[in-house]
């Protein structure tokens, strides 16, 4: 049997202010009593960090936010809204 993957092809960072599933960031997943935090990095253009609950801040580009973002939500995280 095959599983269905379902990967996000559109993701919270791509909507803009006035989409009717625009939301402000920092982005939050939640699993539990863990939690993700996804902001944009104001110094480099294209970046993000990731943060989960009080570890270090790790520096992704695009693609890398973009692989973790799935990766959470196939792991069984919530974008908290």
């Amino acid at each position: 049997m095959s599983q269905e993957n379902k990967l996000a092809e559109t993701f919270p960072w791509d909507y803009k202010f006035g989409d009717e599933n625009f939301q402000r960031e920092p982005w939050i997943l939640n699993k539990g009593k863990q939690n993700v935090t996804i902001e944009k990095s104001l110094d480099n253009k294209g970046f993000f960090y990731v943060q989960k609950n009080e570890e270090r801040r790790l520096s992704l580009n695009h693609l890398q936010i973009k692989s973790t973002y799935n990766q959470l939500i196939q792991f069984g995280y919530k974008l908290q809204k």
